[in-house]
C-alpha cells in the first residue's frame, strides 16, 4: 500500500531515527515530552475505527483506553476528523506505522488526521499484541498534538517504540499541549491556511539469535542470525569494512577469511547493531598455575577448557599434545623433548568450533626451579 505524502499546499517529513536492541532507560528522557503546532480544542476528540479485523478493533480499544486512563479521551464515533486503521505496508517494512494529521497553521486547529499502523511489520517481525498497541498509542499521540521524546528516552514517543505504554513525561506532554483553552471559531477554514504533517514511526533494527563458528580449514569465521527491520548489513573486521549481504527472509549469514583476534561488527550504514570480540569465536587463553624444571624435565599445571586439544611448542614447532584435556590439566615433557632448552615455549589451545587461542608464553627455568601463580 502507497500512501500520499502531499494532500494540501504544504508537506513536512520527518523521518526517526532508530536504534539497535532494547531500549534504556536514562537521564536524557525528557520530563515533558514535546507538544506539536496542532491541537483539538479541548482533552478529547471522536475517532472513527476503520479496522475490518476484531483483533486491530481490539487493539485500538486498548491504546485509546490507555490514553483515556491518562487523562485524553478517545470517543469511537461513525464519522470523525480522525480515522484509525492498520495497513499492510509490505511495499516498505522500514515503517511500523505513520501519522498524517492536517491543520490550520494560524490557529492549530486540527481538520483531519489519518492515523495507520503495518500489520506487515508487526508480523514479519513478531511484535507482540501489547508491542502492536504501543506503537497505536505513539501515533494516537502524534494525532493529539506531542512530538516525539529523545531517541534513547523511555517513552511511548520514543521515535523507535516498540516496548513502551503510554508514561508520565508523556502525561505531562499531553497536560502541556492543552492546558490553555481554545474555541476553535466556525468559519470554514481557508485551504490556503492547512498544511499537513506526516511523521513516520520506524522498525527498530534488531539482530538475536547469533551464532559464531570457526573453520580451521579456511580459517573463516561463520556468523549467522536473524535481522529485523535490515535489508543489507556490512561487517567490519578492525574498524574496516569487509563484507556487505542482503538479509533474506530475516536471516543473515557471513563466512569470513581473517587473521588475529580483533572485534567484528555487525552495522546497518554508521549504526553499529552488534559487536563480536574475539572471546566469541576464540578458545581462551590457558592459564599456567605451576612450572618446575627437574634433572628429568619440565612440569606445568595449566588451567584450560575441558575437551580441548592443548598444544605445546618451542620456536614454532608442536613437540607435545594433549587431546580431551580436563579443566585443570598436568603435563610433563621430558628433556629431550626440550633439547635442555626452556626458552621459546609456548602454549596453546583449542575448542571444537572455536578458533586457537592465542599463544602463551611459558617461563624460561632453570632445574630445580617452580613457579607457581594463584588466578
Amino acid at each position: 500500500m502507497r500512501f500520499p505524502k502531499r494532500i494540501f499546499s504544504t508537506l513536512a517529513t520527518i523521518s526517526l531515527t532508530t536504534s539497535f536492541g532494547l531500549l534504556s532507560a536514562n537521564a536524557s528522557t525528557k520530563a515533558t515530552t514535546p507538544m506539536l503546532g496542532y491541537r483539538y480544542d479541548k482533552q478529547a476528540a471522536n475517532y472513527q475505527d476503520l479496522s475490518s479485523s476484531d483483533y486491530y478493533k481490539d487493539v485500538w480499544n486498548n491504546a485509546t483506553a490507555s490514553w483515556k486512563k491518562a487523562g485524553f479521551t478517545w470517543t469511537k464515533a461513525a464519522t470523525a476528523k480522525t480515522t484509525v486503521s492498520s495497513y499492510d505496508g509490505s511495499s516498505d517494512m522500514t515503517l511500523a506505522g505513520y501519522n498524517s494529521v492536517s491543520y490550520n497553521k494560524s490557529t492549530g486547529e486540527i481538520t483531519s488526521s489519518k492515523v495507520r499502523i503495518n500489520r506487515a511489520v508487526f508480523e514479519k517481525y513478531n511484535y507482540t499484541k501489547a508491542e502492536r498497541t504501543n506503537v497505536a498509542e505513539h501515533e494516537l499521540g502524534h494525532a493529539l498534538g506531542i512530538g516525539h521524546n529523545n531517541t534513547d528516552s523511555v517513552s511511548v514517543m520514543n521515535p523507535a517504540n516498540r516496548y513502551y505504554t503510554i508514561q508520565a513525561c508523556d502525561i505531562n506532554g499531553m497536560k502541556a499541549r492543552y492546558a490553555t483553552t481554545t474555541t476553535f471559531d466556525s468559519v470554514p477554514n481557508n485551504p490556503g491556511e492547512i498544511i499537513t504533517v506526516t511523521e513516520y514511526l520506524h522498525v527498530q533494527p534488531k539482530i538475536t539469535n547469533i551464532t559464531t563458528n570457526y573453520s580451521s580449514q579456511s580459517h573463516s569465521l561463520i556468523l549467522k542470525g536473524r535481522a529485523i527491520g535490515i535489508e543489507h548489513l556490512t561487517l567490519t573486521y578492525q574498524g574496516k569494512k569487509v563484507r556487505t549481504v542482503n538479509v533474506k527472509s530475516g536471516q543473515f549469514k557471513f563466512a569470513q577469511q581473517f587473521k588475529g583476534y580483533g572485534d567484528f561488527k555487525l552495522m546497518k550504514g554508521q549504526q553499529v547493531l552488534a559487536t563480536i570480540p574475539s572471546q566469541q569465536y576464540a578458545t581462551p587463553k590457558v592459564k599456567v598455575t605451576s612450572a618446575e624444571r627437574t634433572t628429568k624435565g619440565l612440569y606445568y599445571t595449566l588451567i584450560g577448557s575441558r575437551d580441548a586439544t592443548i598444544n605445546i611448542a618451542q620456536n614454532g614447532q608442536v613437540i607435545k599434545t594433549i587431546k580431551n584435556a580436563s579443566a585443570t590439566t598436568k603435563v610433563f615433557i621430558p628433556n629431550a623433548k626440550i633439547k635442555n632448552s626452556t626458552r621459546g615455549l609456548t602454549v596453546t589451545q583449542r575448542v571444537t568450533n572455536k578458533k586457537t587461542s592465542q599463544a602463551v608464553q611459558l617461563p624460561p627455568l632453570k632445574v630445580n626451579i617452580k613457579q607457581v601463580t594463584n588466578f
